[in-house]
């Protein structure tokens, strides 16, 4: 007895592409589709999707024509378009309808169900339809109105007249005009078609329609043959998931929290280990230091002493040489004044007097006169040879010069002149005063700059010396306070710029900011209140980098902090806070839009003003960088040359202009010089006196007292001599004495300030003290010194990176859990501790046993709810196979049959399918009298077997914490994914035949894809499409009578006729209702295997149906046959 279904009779379209006014008929099995392309066969097709999914979108027309160029949409079909862009009724306001009769066969009850629409001459899209329903078949009329299609509101009464009629008949209400697609999907896939599930016929039509299976057969089969499990799994788990999820989370929050604080004490441990170890190797180095300064101090007083002695023995030895001394220079007095009262003396000094008289009266002479004129003359010339002086004399003056070289001595004209030369004089002075300004500040430019490349030579930059002296201050204080060094740095030194194109704003918006001194942020409190007392230092300033660091600046995308680069962090955050929000601007426009800005030309705008940055700033002052700059120090030695060679041409300028003050200008009065033409005779006289007075000398000078008196005085001079000389060169001794006593206790005086210094704040350790004499035995102090130093430095750096570390750690810390306020950067970790130590206790007895407790709970319910449901749907739909492959067994290809074939996913699900199929799923007995009464975790074989892998699935089913409806609802799909027996199974089709040799193969057909693109690749992917629509209509819960409708269009394309027969005579067997269409050309081959045929002609426009007698046909074709034959 034949299973009862429901069957489309009838299709009436009114108004659709090129069709008019159309009835046709169906038969309860194959109908075919006959024509050519274009002939208006999809145009039909497209009508029936158009009311079997109830959609107006265009997304499905015409998808087995694939007319790419003629993209179709429902408005098109209503006005009847055609390529050439005409439309038969482009122009008109009109109605139109598809409607679809279905008639059960074991109630005999008709149902229509269909589209209606109104279109206006002027629409644009598609503004007024509907859906509808009614029992009973299509009216007379075929809902024509004076041969005018129904409009809406016809249909709608209708559907009331019918509502009350015998037609009426049947289980629920179908006369209807539906409010929403919803509402007609939900009457139609239910009441209608008999309870078929909507979604996959309505995918599984669409599939068909052109048999596009572009994920394979093997994806088909997992679709629509395996219907997916209606259990809601998920939705049983998720609460106890969501409960699991939160004490999960707050586990793993204190676990983080405890991991994240372990990290920080254990960097606080060792940053404490090594500073103690530090500390105690400064010690040592400090009393190295001391032992040293002690060992030198010794000596250098033990000099002293010696000096001092030599000194005062030099002095014993001057006193006695000085007494001798004067007793030589007594006698020498006593025999002088002897020699004096002689007639020999009073001749000696007559002649004495006459000579200086002479002296007198020859400067007064007419021969000095003569003299004195040439060196006047020569004298003068020099105002006319020197280049330099020339430039300072008059022209008056040099014409007078000439007269008086020419032998014009006159008074007059030497007053004259003197007076040009006072005026030229007076010129040259006061050049020479601004000149030695001038000399003067050459000289200390050059002296900077040559300190500048020496600093630059020495890896230095040419900070201002105040600036040196302040940062030097306060390191040297800041150490002394924490007992080890602590570095102060300049801004400038501790970034880079990265685009030279930005260098001169950058340096130029920094000014002086780059000069300010800078600690890291632990020691920035005590650096400034050391600072504030450093007053003399006002033009420095000192970045509270603790302040920056708190504030955690940010930097805008287009700001010239791209420009920089800092490899500390606190460095980096400063950088964010001078230079963060300067835009950096190509054009006035742009600086003008933004609130700070600057042009790379170093126009900037800030505080609504623009100005041009200083200049000095991004040249001479420029000094950014962690390295010397070698252009800077190439710049400032050219420059010392350049100042050099001024310096020198200065100089030589110098020396004329001083030269210049001693040519000759008449010092002497003129008349005085006329006057001194008179005393040559006085001088003649004198000359004779002095002859005579000579020769009596002479006289007196052979006599024998006068003659030992001048032996004697001649004896104890040269006794005198003898003596200074000694005494001189005492007298150098205790000068160099002095000298050298003087350095010593300079030297001294260092080494006891050094002392003092060192001493300062130290508290003597016995221990360390025997230890640095105990290696000072073994090893030279500067070796011990230098292996000290090395691991100082060693010691510090490790200091610096763990200090770093921990900072790091704490900001993770901070940036994470922000609520405890804590700053990052505090002095010791007192704090942290204690959130630690209070985490650790709440971690234990708060958390765990809950946590064990909850995921007892939910994996005996993922086990019970959700693994055991998997467990049992795959072991169904193995059995679901057997029952489909004996289906598929029946129907034969030549010698082989399709079977399908199911195995562990080979995707990330496969990992699970071992557990999912575990025994001792099978012999699970679920206890529902509670947690109390179940067995713990350890004592379950499945849990301790698969711990892993419930594990990673509970991480699967955990439900997601999104806010958001869109995330929820994303995460929800996942979660059923995950419940999907079928995600974890590979489906299969395979060709299975025997050899001649009697052996099975088996060849799978989407691995055959590429190989069989002809008839035979098309074979399984119409069994499995059959097959599918056959469990989709089987597969129901209840026992209705249901549609079997089947779509196919441009059908069996590549099919022989033999293969083409199978699968028809397959559909027929399955109770399918198939519409097919296909091309004239195979209407040859298909008809003996159809049950009604329609040929599709297009003519002008219009589209023409003809039902073509099947007996009619078959007869034609046989007497064709004869004929040839014949």
């Amino acid at each position: 007895m034949k299973q009862p279904k429901k069957i489309f009779t009838r299709m009436l379209i009114n108004n659709w592409g090129g069709i008019s006014h159309k009835m046709l008929e169906f038969h309860e099995y194959v109908n075919l589709f006959s024509g050519k392309s274009g002939s208006g066969k999809s145009t039909v097709m497209d009508a029936i999707q158009v009311v079997l999914y109830g959609s107006v979108s265009a997304n499905f027309l015409n998808k087995a024509a694939d007319d790419s160029k003629n993209k179709r949409s429902v408005l098109s079909y209503l006005r009847g378009a055609q390529k050439d862009g005409t439309a038969n009724r482009g122009d008109v306001d009109f109605c139109s309808q598809i409607v679809l009769e279905i008639e059960d066969t074991a109630t005999h009850i008709v149902t229509c169900v269909g589209a209606a629409f109104e279109v206006a001459k002027g629409d644009t899209d598609l503004k007024k339809y509907t859906y509808f329903s009614h029992s009973g078949r299509i009216p007379k009329d075929e809902y024509l109105e004076n041969n005018v299609p129904y409009s809406i509101a016809q249909i709608r009464k209708l559907t009331e007249e019918r509502s009350r009629s015998a037609d009426n008949r049947g289980r629920g209400e179908v006369n209807k005009v539906y409010p929403s697609k919803e509402a007609y999907l939900y009457t139609l896939y239910g009441e209608i078609f008999g309870q078929v599930e909507q979604g996959r016929m309505i995918t599984m039509e669409k599939s068909a329609i052109a048999l596009k299976m572009t994920s394979g057969t093997g994806q088909f089969i997992r679709d629509y043959m395996f219907p997916k499990t209606k259990e809601d799994t998920v939705a049983t788990i998720s609460e106890q998931l969501g409960a699991y999820r939160e004490i999960k989370e707050r586990v793993e929050d204190l676990e983080k929290r405890i991991e994240m604080l372990d990290k920080i004490q254990v960097y606080d441990r060792e940053l404490t280990n090594v500073r103690a170890e530090k500390v105690r190797t400064e010690t040592v180095l400090k009393c190295i230091d001391i032992e040293e300064n002690i060992i030198r101090l010794k000596g250098r007083e033990s000099e002293l002493e010696s000096v001092e002695k030599e000194a005062d023995e030099a002095k014993k030895e001057q006193k006695i040489l000085q007494d001798e001394l004067q007793t030589i220079r007594d006698e020498r007095a006593r025999v002088q004044a002897e020699l004096n009262n002689s007639d020999y003396g009073k001749k000696e000094q007559e002649l004495k007097d006459l000579e200086y008289r002479i002296a007198l009266l020859a400067d007064n002479s007419q021969i000095f006169i003569q003299c004195k004129g040439r060196q006047i003359v020569k004298g003068l010339k020099r105002w006319e040879e020197e280049d330099v002086v020339t430039d300072y004399v008059s022209n008056r003056a040099l014409q007078l010069i000439q007269e008086i070289r020419g032998g014009a001595l006159t008074e007059k004209l030497c007053k004259e002149l003197r007076t040009h030369l006072d005026l030229a004089l007076d010129n040259i002075t006061n050049e020479l005063s601004e000149l030695r300004i001038s000399i003067h500040e050459t000289e200390k430019d050059i002296k900077e700059k040559q300190d500048a490349v020496e600093d630059l030579q020495n890896d230095r930059k040419p900070y201002p010396l105040e600036l040196k002296k302040a940062r030097q201050e306060l390191q040297r204080a800041l150490s002394d306070r924490y007992g080890r060094k602590i570095e102060v740095h300049i801004f400038a030194d501790l970034f880079d710029i990265t685009d030279e194109k930005w260098k001169n704003a950058i340096e130029g918006r920094l000014g002086r900011i780059k000069k300010s001194m800078i600690t890291e942020p632990a020691y920035a409190l005590d650096a400034a209140k050391i600072f504030r007392r450093m007053q003399q230092f006002e033009e420095v300033d000192l970045i509270n980098s603790e302040a920056v660091q708190k504030d955690s600046p940010e930097a805008d995308e287009n700001s010239l902090y791209k420009a920089v680069h800092a490899e500390s962090g606190y460095v980096d955050r400063c950088l964010k806070r001078y230079l963060g929000r300067i835009q950096k601007c190509e054009t006035v426009e742009e600086l003008s839009t933004v609130k700070d800005g600057v042009t790379p030309d170093c126009y900037s705008y800030s505080g609504y003003m623009f100005r041009h940055l200083r200049r000095k700033d991004y040249t001479k002052n420029a000094c950014i960088g962690t390295k010397v700059s070698k252009a800077k120090l190439r710049e400032l030695q050219e420059e010392i040359i350049d100042l050099q060679s001024s310096l020198i041409a200065d100089r030589q300028t110098e020396e004329s202009l001083k030269e210049a003050r001693q040519f000759e200008r008449f010092g002497q009065e003129p008349e005085h010089l006329m006057r001194l033409a008179g005393a040559a005779d006085e001088l003649a006289d004198h000359y004779r006196r002095q002859d005579r007075l000579k020769e009596e000398i002479k006289e007196l000078k052979n006599g024998t007292l006068a003659a030992e008196l001048q032996a004697k005085t001649k004896e104890l001079t040269s006794r005198i001599e003898e003596k200074e000389q000694a005494a001189g060169r005492l007298r150098e001794k205790e000068i160099e004495t002095g000298k050298k006593k003087g350095k010593l206790e300079e030297k001294i005086k260092a080494l006891k300030e050094r002392l003092d210094f060192l001493m300062k704040g130290y508290v003597p350790n016995d221990e360390i003290f025997a230890e640095v004499r105990s290696a000072l035995e073994t090893k030279s102090e500067a070796a011990y010194k230098k292996e000290m130093t090395v691991m100082a430095e060693r010691l510090f750096e490790k200091e610096i990176k763990l200090q770093d570390e921990r900072i790091k750690s704490r900001n993770a810390f901070n940036n994470t859990y922000p609520a405890y306020g804590f700053s990052g950067v505090e002095h010791d970790n007192e704090v942290y501790d204690k959130v630690l130590e209070r985490c650790r206790k709440d971690f234990e007895p708060k958390y765990k046993e809950e946590f064990e407790k909850q995921y007892e709970l939910v994996y005996h319910s993922l086990r019970d709810n959700v693994i055991a449901t998997i467990h049992g749907e795959i072991k169904s739909a193995y059995r679901h196979r057997r029952q489909i492959n004996k289906m598929l067994s029946q129907i034969r290809f030549s010698d082989s049959i399709y079977q399908i074939d199911i195995s562990p996913a080979k995707n990330e699900n496969g990992q699970f399918y071992e557990m999912l199929m575990a025994e001792e799923l099978d012999s699970k007995v679920i206890d529902h009298s509670g947690f109390d009464g179940q067995m713990s975790l350890m004592e379950d074989e499945f849990f301790r077997k698969y711990e892993r892998k419930i594990g990673l699935l509970t991480e699967k089913f955990m439900p997601s914490r999104e806010e958001d409806g869109a995330g929820r609802e994303k995460h929800k799909n996942e979660m059923e994914r995950f419940a999907d027996y079928r995600n974890y199974l590979d489906f299969n089709m395979y060709e299975q035949s025997i050899d001649e040799n009697g052996i099975e193969k088996k060849n799978y057909v989407d691995d055959m894809a590429g190989v069989d693109s002809g008839g035979e690749g098309q074979n399984p992917k119409y069994v499995a499409l059959l097959a599918g629509f056959a469990m989709l209509y089987m597969q129901q819960s209840n026992r209705d009578s249901k549609i079997r409708l089947v779509l196919l269009d441009e059908a069996f394309s590549k099919m022989d006729k033999e293969r083409s027969e199978v699968c028809l005579k397959y559909a027929r067997e399955l109770e399918l209702q198939l519409i097919v269409c296909v091309p004239d050309e195979r209407l040859q081959s298909l008809i003996r295997n159809v049950d009604s045929v329609y040929g599709f002609r297009r003519f002008r426009n219009q589209v023409t149906m003809m039902h073509i007698d099947k007996g009619n046909y078959l007869d034609m074709i046989a007497g064709e046959s004869r004929s040839e034959e014949v």
